[in-house]
C-alpha cells in the first residue's frame, strides 16, 4: 500500500514540511529537516553524513503529494536542487506558507509566528533547529487553512479570486490543489472570477479604474499582485500594512492599489472617486466641519485651506505660506488622512516644533483619530517603542518627527517597514537627509522665505 494511503487524506497530512540552514555566504546547506505531519516520520541532518541524510528526505518527498516551507519557493527549494538537481522532479507541486499569509492574515493581529511586518520570517524561529521549524511550518498551515475556511464561508468571492490568481503562473500545482481542497470545486473560469473581482472591490474603488484591471486579468505576472492588493483593500482604512517583502517581491501589488484608489478618475457618475477626493467631503468626515475657514483666500476667492487640501489630495507638491492661527495642520492633515484610508500611505511630518506635537495628537484624539504618533527625544523608551510598533503594524496615518530623529536608523527603518512614506510636511528646518522621503510634500510655514532642497516647483499659495 502506498504510504500517502495510510493519512486520513487532509492536505496537511499529504505535505512534507522541510526547513534549511544555509550558510549565505557559501550557499551551503549545513542543516535541514523534513517533517511528516500524520505519523511523524521525519528525515534531520545536523552533522555527519549528509549525502544519507538526503537520501531518507528524497524518499520521504517521493511519499508526499506536497513539498511544504515558509519561503519554500524562493529559497529552500533552489537551495536544495542545487545540491540534488534530480530533486527538481519532486518539487513541481510546493506549498508556500509565505506567500499565502498575508491572504489568510492581512489584519492586524497578523499570524502570531510570522513576522508580517518585516521579512516574514517565523517569528518564533529556531536557529540551528530546522526540525522545529519545520513543525511550525505545518502549524502555520493549519491556521492558513481555518482562516481561509472562515473566508470561504463568509466573502467566497475573496476565495473564487485567490484560487485563480495564485495559480496563473507555472509550477503553482501546490496551490491550486489548495485552493480546489478548500473550495470543492477546480480552478475558476475568468468569466466568474471577473465576477468575483466586481464583487469584492464594488464601493471600494475607481469604477473605471476595475474594468482597466479586470482587461490585465489576462497576464500571469499579476496574479499574486493583484491576489495582494484584493487582500489587502479588503481590510484598507486601518489595523493593515503590506508587508515589506510583498513589496519588494510583487511590487505591482502596491501599485494594484494606487491605480485603483489613489487618484480621482474623470467620471462624474464614478461614486468612489466623487466621495473619496472631495476636500470638503474628506474636512467633514475627519473633522466635522462642512467648509474651510473662509480666509485667507487664493486669488480666484477659493479658500486657501482648501486650495492647499485639494492640490494635495491630487498627489502635487505644494508650497502654503499662511498667517500664524489660520489653520496650517488641516493643510497636511487632511491629505494624510485621506491617502491613509484609501492606499494606507504613512504621511511623515516633519517638525522642529517638539512641544506641539502633542497638542497635534491630543487634537485629533478628540475628534476620534488614533492613528497620529509622535517620535521626539522627550519620549521614554517604552514610548518610542509603542510609537514604532504602531507604525510597523500599519496603524499610523501620521508620523509627527523631529528633524534629528531622521538620523536615527530605527525611526526609518519603521517607516520603511510600514508603508514608503508617500506624504510629508515640512518645515525649512527640515531639510536635511534627503531621499528618505517620497511622494507629495506640502510644506506650510508663516514664513515668507522658504527653501526646501529637492523640490522642484511646488504649487505655492500665500496669504
Amino acid at each position: 500500500m502506498d504510504a500517502t494511503s495510510l493519512a486520513d487524506g487532509s492536505l496537511v497530512d499529504r505535505c512534507l514540511s522541510i526547513d534549511l540552514e544555509v550558510d549565505a555566504g557559501k550557499a551551503r546547506i549545513f542543516r535541514f529537516a523534513a517533517v511528516r505531519h500524520w505519523d511523524q516520520k521525519k528525515a534531520v541532518f545536523l552533522s555527519g553524513n549528509r549525502e544519507a541524510a538526503l537520501d531518507r528526505f528524497e524518499d520521504l518527498a517521493c511519499e508526499a503529494e506536497f513539498l511544504l516551507g515558509h519561503n519554500i519557493i524562493r529559497f529552500d527549494l533552489p537551495h536544495l536542487i542545487a545540491l540534488r538537481p534530480r530533486l527538481a522532479r519532486l518539487a513541481t507541486k510546493p506549498i508556500d506558507t509565505l506567500w499565502l499569509n498575508p491572504l489568510a492574515f492581512p489584519r492586524n493581529p497578523y499570524h502570531h509566528l510570522v513576522k508580517h511586518h518585516h521579512d516574514g520570517r517565523l517569528q518564533a524561529g529556531h536557529v540551528n533547529d530546522p526540525e522545529l521549524d519545520a513543525r511550525l511550518v505545518l502549524e502555520v498551515l493549519a491556521n492558513q487553512i481555518a482562516a481561509f475556511s472562515a473566508l470561504a464561508l463568509e466573502t467566497p468571492a475573496a476565495i473564487t479570486a485567490y484560487h485563480y490568481l495564485t495559480t496563473c503562473m507555472p509550477g503553482n500545482d501546490g496551490f491550486d490543489a489548495f485552493f480546489a481542497d478548500l473550495r470543492k470545486a477546480p480552478r475558476p473560469e475568468t468569466v466568474k472570477v471577473e465576477k468575483a473581482i466586481i464583487e469584492l472591490l464594488d464601493g471600494q474603488a475607481c469604477a473605471w479604474r476595475i474594468q482597466q484591471t479586470l482587461n490585465r486579468l489576462s497576464s500571469p505576472q499579476l496574479g499574486w499582485p493583484m491576489a495582494y492588493a484584493l487582500s489587502w483593500i479588503s481590510v484598507a482604512g486601518g489595523d493593515s500594512v503590506m508587508p515589506p517583502w510583498v513589496r519588494a517581491q510583487f511590487r505591482e501589488a502596491s501599485l494594484i492599489v494606487r491605480h485603483l484608489r489613489d487618484r480621482a478618475c474623470d467620471d462624474p457618475g464614478c461614486h468612489w472617486c466623487r466621495e473619496k477626493n472631495d476636500p470638503k467631503k474628506a474636512l467633514s468626515r475627519w473633522f466635522g466641519f462642512d467648509s474651510f475657514r473662509p480666509e485667507p483666500k487664493d486669488d480666484a476667492g477659493r479658500p486657501l485651506q482648501e486650495r492647499i487640501v485639494s492640490e494635495a489630495m491630487q498627489g502635487k507638491s505644494v508650497l502654503g505660506i499662511l498667517p500664524t492661527g489660520t489653520g496650517k495642520s488641516v493643510c497636511y492633515q487632511v491629505p494624510a488622512l485621506a491617502r491613509f484610508d484609501k492606499i494606507g500611505a504613512l504621511s511623515v511630518v516633519i517638525s522642529p516644533l517638539v512641544a506641539l506635537m502633542a497638542d497635534q495628537v491630543q487634537g485629533l484624539a478628540r475628534h476620534g483619530i488614533t492613528g497620529c504618533v509622535t517620535i521626539n527625544g522627550l519620549l521614554s523608551l517604552p514610548e518610542r517603542h509603542a510609537a514604532l510598533d504602531q507604525v510597523r503594524l500599519g496603524d499610523a496615518a501620521i508620523l509627527l518627527i523631529s528633524p534629528e530623529q531622521l538620523r536615527s536608523p530605527p525611526c526609518a527603518q519603521s517607516w520603511r517597514s510600514a508603508r514608503s512614506a508617500t506624504g510629508s510636511w515640512m518645515r525649512p528646518t527640515a531639510s536635511q537627509n534627503g531621499g528618505t522621503i517620497s511622494g507629495p510634500i506640502i510644506a506650510t510655514s508663516r514664513a515668507s522665505s522658504v527653501s526646501i532642497p529637492g523640490i522642484k516647483s511646488p504649487r505655492r499659495w500665500s496669504a
